[in-house]
């Protein structure tokens, strides 16, 4: 059953059923209780506008996968691995982001064991 909800001062009104498609992949999910959560405070503090912006924008502008993802780690292990063997130590700029090209290779240097006995050597 979908449920409406307005944002009386600005104007704004969401019917949200209970799935939904994603339209990026096009498969159907259900709409959880966080999000009518939060659909339901937007619409109570005049907000609702901002939050659907707010949601498109993130969907548009999507975060780059090495902010905390397992492709950032697997890339850090890979640079603590080329230290070890060339005992060098390069500081890479803190802000580049690494090309999808980068993030293959540095898997392509790490398998699931070898990362295991490097998070084992130090400690955990």
């Amino acid at each position: 059953m979908s449920n409406t909800y307005t944002d009386y001062v600005n104007k704004i009104a969401i019917t949200i059923p209970e799935r939904y498609i994603d339209v990026k992949t096009g498969e159907s999910y259900t709409v959880s209780p966080k999000i009518v959560d939060q659909i339901e405070y937007h619409a109570d503090n005049s907000s609702l506008s901002h939050l659907v912006l707010s949601a498109l924008h993130h969907y548009l502008n999507p975060k780059p996968v090495l902010n905390g993802g397992s492709a950032e780690i697997l890339q850090q292990l890979a640079d603590i691995r080329a230290m070890l063997e060339n005992g060098t130590y390069f500081i890479q700029p803190p802000i580049k982001e690494r090309t999808m090209k980068e993030q293959t290779e540095a898997a392509k240097l790490l398998n699931m064991k070898e990362v295991e006995d490097i998070l084992e050597a130090f400690g955990g």
